[in-house]
């Protein structure tokens, strides 16, 4: 019997993909020396690698088609390309953003920040304070 080496690389590749999006949601940085933990800017990036292995899956499980066993890794790593791609995506979208939050707590006077405005600042220090308040209520 001849083995679907190409399935089993697109399901194993999906797989891998979503173990990069989980990692993506592991908070990695620390806010203001307040032991606090959120999102650095690795966390988009662990995100993204998620995006080419989703591509690996899908082309791995479609090249596999040829093979004369059609069964299982193929359909799978097919499915979980598709998904891991989406996710991945949305996953890099949002651990920016927050990244982006964690960049501006830790240094405001950064030259990426000069374009916003006294009231965003406000807003946005506002915002930092009442997450590092909740968080230490809640511990």
């Amino acid at each position: 019997m001849q083995k679907n080496v190409k399935g089993f690389v697109g399901l194993f590749a999906g797989i891998l993909a979503f173990v990069f999006i989980i990692i993506a949601m592991i908070p990695t940085t620390e806010i203001r020396n307040s032991g606090i933990m959120f999102y650095g800017s690795n966390n988009p990036t662990f995100a993204l690698i998620a995006v080419p292995l989703g591509i690996v899956a899908i082309v791995a499980g479609i090249m596999s088609k040829k093979d004369k066993d059609k069964k299982g890794p193929r359909k799978s790593g097919v499915i979980l390309g598709v998904i891991a791609i989406i996710i991945g995506l949305i996953a890099a979208m949002a651990t920016f953003a927050l990244s982006f939050l964690t960049t501006y707590a830790n240094n405001p006077n950064d030259p990426m920040f000069e374009s916003m405005s006294k009231e965003d600042k406000a807003n946005l220090d506002k915002a930092i304070d009442q997450i590092i308040e909740s968080s230490k209520t809640q511990s």
